[in-house]
């Protein structure tokens, strides 16, 4: 297996070359292409953003900001799971017809989940500077949580492009636990409203809000975030890790039969 993946990495020109396809053929012909990722943050980020703000009385100039940086993890998460359960379903023609390792697919899809969520971070940047966001050198511990956040992302690509190639439901039932969590998660709320009313275990046991807040804790307040969201984190990455071997050991073999 990793003689396999080390195969993969080395024909990067391919998958590098198929991922950013992937990004161009969702905009093909569109009028605004690449422009609708921003449009659609934009909109979102705005409509949330003033009725949220207003119903859980936050400041627009710190609440804005945290929802979307929120958006943006959240969604590269979320893409990581339910994109990405396609990876080998939509190349199917590539796996029967060409002998490629079949990790290329699966870097394929993480290149255009990436590079998207990539330009949605642009939006960030573009709200930070007009709410006068302050960036201080203790911002650059946003580069661990990106390279957590980016290995949480290629896991999940493995894991449920084997598992969605076997049980084609598995995307859609994952699709839907993402919801659930969408709404347990401090994402469109900050999680201070939850640990006010005694409500912390809920913020704490969650895994998913480590995953966030190893982002937004340097972008936001240009510090760390508290040592137990990379313990989470590492615990998380152990976990999907092994998960991830399992699950190549048992389908890997056999995936062309299940395509």
């Amino acid at each position: 297996m990793i003689s396999e993946v080390a195969r993969a990495a080395g024909l990067w020109r391919i998958w590098m070359r198929l991922g950013i396809q992937d990004v161009r053929m969702r905009f093909r012909r569109s009028a605004i292409g690449l422009g609708w990722i921003f449009l659609n943050l934009a909109v979102m980020v705005l409509a949330i953003g003033f009725i949220y703000s207003n119903l859980f009385g936050q400041d627009m100039r710190t609440f804005i900001p945290y929802l979307t940086i929120s958006l943006v993890a959240w969604g590269y998460l979320t893409n990581s799971i339910v994109e990405g359960g396609n990876a080998f379903t939509s190349s199917e023609g590539y796996i029967k017809q060409i002998s490629l390792p079949i990790y290329v697919y699966v870097f394929r899809y993480f290149v255009s989940i990436t590079l998207v969520a990539a330009i949605s971070l642009i939006v960030y940047f573009v709200i930070a500077l007009i709410y006068a966001v302050p960036l201080t050198l203790g911002a650059l511990w946003v580069v661990p949580g990106i390279l957590i956040l980016v290995t949480t992302s290629l896991l999940l690509i493995t894991i449920f492009a084997y598992v969605n190639a076997r049980f084609r439901d598995a995307a859609h039932l994952a699709s839907v636990a993402m919801q659930v969590m969408f709404y347990v998660t401090p994402v469109i709320f900050p999680a201070d409203l939850l640990r006010q009313r005694g409500l912390g275990a809920v913020i704490d046991l969650n895994p998913m809000y480590h995953l966030l807040q190893v982002i937004r804790a340097p972008l936001l307040a240009g510090e760390p975030a508290e040592p137990l969201s990379y313990l989470f984190c590492a615990s998380v990455i152990g976990a999907l890790a092994l998960f991830a071997a399992c699950v190549v050991k048992i389908y890997r073999r056999r995936i062309v039969f299940a395509l």
